[in-house]
């Protein structure tokens, strides 16, 4: 499970790499130094790819909290309620 020290001390490599969580859910680290949330999940038998924001600005507890939010609409931000 990821924390908020290590997202803070990821650095960029030469090519892109991930880290994963739990759920599917990973944060995508570009060679620029970006660090964008990501979330693998299945639907009707084939894999999706959902894009929530980039950290810090989306914080790990919101993107832990956003699959449980299947409500929401809009664009997830930090202070952002779930809507069932």
């Amino acid at each position: 499970m990821l924390t908020d020290v290590q997202l803070r001390r990821l650095t960029p490599r030469e090519k892109p790499y991930k880290l994963s969580d739990t759920g599917g859910l990973f944060i995508l680290v570009q060679a620029s130094g970006s660090r964008l949330w990501r979330m693998k999940y299945r639907f009707g038998g084939k894999e999706k790819l959902l894009s929530f924001g980039a950290y810090p600005e989306v914080t790990l507890a919101s993107a832990a909290a956003y699959p449980q939010c299947t409500g929401t609409v809009g664009t997830w931000r930090e202070g952002h309620e779930c809507r069932t």
